[in-house]
């Protein structure tokens, strides 16, 4: 008899663990499925800004990426140590023409190579449903406020997109679905964005004369 009554109070156990197991997969599923279709209306977007702050232990590096149609230009600027070094690439479509300034020095490489894009993706995306849901399963959702903005702070979560570090926190924006904040050790990264505001002035290109040329 005592062996029975355990069994039943055993059997009760796992049936209320694999129930909450349950709700909280279902939880973070709905909750991360709504995250990937609202940044889907962005995901093509051809005319955007992205601003990208990342603060490491010698300092900080900016990049700061615009896109209208064919026209992108990416800056970058590196502090580290208290040295500034900085990098604007521009691209028409056709080529690309690099600028780099550091404190001793300014070049230009005309017709460089190609651009790397820098594309707005889905940090949360997978191949499928049934991935979405296992990651669901492991994964911790909560809510947070960040700058403002209502936000879901998401850990463990296996992304076809998105390779984390153990214990790293990304931070999405509820209303986008938007990448906007990851801590990764000693690495924090944040996010800002800006839709069908570029102005075709940012892509004119610095004064040549003022730097060295430099052949390929």
């Amino acid at each position: 008899m005592k062996i029975k009554k355990w069994l039943k109070i055993l059997g009760i156990v796992i049936a209320i663990l694999i129930m909450l197991v349950l709700i909280h997969t279902i939880r973070n599923y709905v909750i991360i499925t709504d995250l990937q279709n609202k940044i889907s209306q962005y995901t093509n977007s051809i005319n955007y800004y992205i601003k990208s702050i990342a603060t490491v232990k010698d300092g900080t590096i900016t990049m700061e990426y615009y896109r209208k149609d064919n026209n992108q230009v990416v800056f970058l600027e590196r502090n580290l140590n208290g040295t500034i070094n900085k990098t604007a690439i521009y691209n028409n479509g056709e080529k690309t023409d690099t600028f780099i300034q550091t404190p001793d020095t300014k070049i230009a490489q005309l017709d460089s190579g190609t651009i790397m894009s820098i594309n707005i993706y889905n940090h949360l995306e997978t191949e499928n449903n049934w991935q979405t849901f296992i990651g669901s399963m492991l994964a911790s959702v909560k809510s947070t406020k960040y700058n403002g903005k209502d936000c879901y702070i998401i850990k463990d979560f296996m992304s076809s997109t998105s390779l984390t570090f153990e214990g790293a926190e990304t931070y999405i924006e509820k209303d986008t679905g938007l990448f906007i904040k990851d801590i990764e050790g000693e690495t924090v990264t944040e996010k800002e964005y800006e839709f069908n505001n570029v102005d075709d002035s940012i892509f004119i290109e610095p004064d040549i004369s003022q730097y060295e040329l430099k052949e390929k």
